[in-house]
């Protein structure tokens, strides 16, 4: 299986992330490097 990766550097709210999780995309990690900022990492099989 091949996947697609998304990488987001701000703060989502539930909304916003029930959008992505609409989109196909799976939440596999936050990450918070400081300074306020939040790293989501997403993924998503890609479809041929």
């Amino acid at each position: 299986m091949t996947w697609d990766y998304l990488v987001i550097e701000e703060r989502l709210d539930q909304a916003a992330l029930t959008e992505l999780g609409q989109q196909g995309w799976e939440l596999v990690a936050v990450v918070s490097p400081g300074h306020g900022i939040l790293h989501y990492f997403f993924k998503r099989a890609l479809t041929s």
